[in-house]
């Protein structure tokens, strides 16, 4: 036999038993549909909580810290307990690595406050490396540091620069959080913010001679020039930066330098970094970077730790879902080997028939597998086309959203707003349907092999 007729005679097979073979692919159909749709929601939950972390942390960035005794899977034994320039030098020269600053937070007795004109903003200091820093936080306007170190140059966010108030009225409060899920632009005050000059107070009080200056304590300032040269746009997913004028590390230094005793006396040291931002080249190349700082001796926190906790719930989701599919596919299966079994009981005679008519074994078997690959054929094609449906009802049918969100008791999985419930990939389709395929020539194996083994004559005569 041809290979057209064996496809031919197949499918006319199973047209003669319309009612046995709609109600086996009927099965079929059930089965990949559970196994699409059971995947296609893990794919949706996957791709709405990326997109949620994508849009609230960047995924490059590494936060580095010193060993502090914990959470180091190292065989080097080495432990960095204090980061200093030279360990910044060697994290740069890391591959993948991108850019690297220490974020080094003021902590002083006093108050820091920059005033311009009749306003004055009571602020904290953050110090970074300009040209680092410039690749992990843009402005929204500005630029960053010249370099300049005899004055403070400093960038904050819309945020901070809220702070700007006149002292000579009543603080009043704004609620930027709201005005922000709202989209609507800040209320910041009438300020001329590149073209103004600012100046850097820092105050203190001095209790030493307290009691001999009846109870109240000497307070002391020293001055410097300011400049703000960049603004940051005031980000409602990403508070790390929204509270501080950021200033030049090497500013800060020779700050440091120069008021040495001071620092000590109000309890700041800058010998080392207690917090590093590293910045990697590209998602895929932090792996490599968290390696290379782990065995370097350093404790670290990536929001890839958070992806890797997400995908652990997907999988156990997708793993209770793709057992009920699973199940539906085995009672697929079973199904389609009863149905070609009884097709050849029902046709021992035209079975003994191809045998005495010199039909070859091989063509007998390949024509019951053939029926059972269309079974899996047609079914899958169906159930493709189903699983389609339910996932744009998935997708576009709120109470569905929320059903399958209460199921699986993971609302925060789900994201209803981008419409990604359920995704279907064309990997996910093509290689669904042919598992479903394999799984029915599979299935048809047993009674191919039964048909080959029919005695020609025996065929015949109990037919008969």
């Amino acid at each position: 036999m041809r290979l057209s007729d064996i496809l031919r005679q197949s499918l006319q097979n199973l047209f003669r038993r319309k009612l046995r073979t709609i109600l086996t692919m009927l099965g079929v159909v059930i089965g990949t549909a559970a196994i699409v749709v059971t995947l296609s929601l893990g794919a949706g939950a996957e791709k709405a909580q990326m997109e949620t972390l994508e849009a609230t942390t960047n995924l490059k960035l590494i936060e580095v810290y010193p060993y502090y005794g914990y959470g180091l899977n190292s065989d080097t034994g080495r432990r960095v307990t204090k980061i200093n320039d030279a360990v910044i030098a060697d994290i740069r020269r890391m591959p993948g690595v991108n850019a690297v600053t220490p974020l080094v937070n003021v902590m002083l007795g006093a108050r820091f406050i920059v005033t311009t004109g009749k306003y004055e903003n009571t602020t904290s200091l953050l110090a970074v490396i300009p040209e680092d820093f410039a690749r992990i936080q843009p402005l929204k306007s500005g630029h960053y540091f010249s370099g300049r170190t005899d004055q403070m140059e400093f960038i904050m966010s819309e945020i901070a620069l809220l702070d700007f108030v006149d002292p000579k009225k009543d603080y009043q409060w704004i609620d930027y959080y709201s005005l922000l899920m709202d989209g609507q632009p800040l209320p910041l005050p009438p300020i001329n913010w590149y073209g103004s000059r600012y100046g850097l107070t820092i105050r203190w009080e001095d209790y030493e001679n307290y009691e001999a200056n009846n109870y109240e304590p000497e307070i002391h300032e020293m001055s410097y020039k300011a400049q703000l040269t960049g603004i940051l746009e005031a980000d409602i997913n990403d508070w790390r930066f929204s509270y501080y004028a950021i200033v030049n590390l090497d500013w800060l230094k020779k700050f440091y330098r120069r008021n040495r005793d001071w620092c000590k006396e109000m309890g700041f040291e800058l010998n080392s970094y207690d917090t590093v931002f590293v910045l990697a080249d590209t998602v895929d190349d932090v792996e490599g970077v968290i390696k290379e700082l782990n065995d370097y001796g350093l404790q670290y926190s990536s929001p890839l730790e958070t992806v890797a906790v997400m995908r652990r719930q997907i999988a156990t989701m997708q793993s209770f879902l793709g057992f009920i599919g699973a199940i539906s596919m085995l009672v697929a299966a079973l199904s389609i080997a009863n149905t070609m079994m009884m097709s050849i009981y029902e046709r021992t005679r035209e079975i003994g028939v191809m045998k005495v008519l010199g039909c070859r074994l091989g063509n007998i078997r390949l024509l019951f597998l053939t029926e059972a690959a269309y079974i899996g054929l047609f079914g899958g094609g169906a159930g493709l086309a189903l699983s389609g449906a339910l996932s744009y009802a998935l997708n576009n049918v709120e109470w569905l959203q929320n059903m399958v969100a209460s199921i699986m008791s993971s609302s925060e999985l789900f994201d209803a707003a981008t419409g990604s419930t359920s995704i279907i990939s064309p990997q996910l389709a093509w290689g669904t349907w042919a598992f479903v395929v394999g799984v029915s020539v599979l299935s048809g194996l047993y009674p191919a092999y039964r048909a080959m083994r029919l005695s020609s004559l025996a065929a015949i005569r109990n037919a008969e």
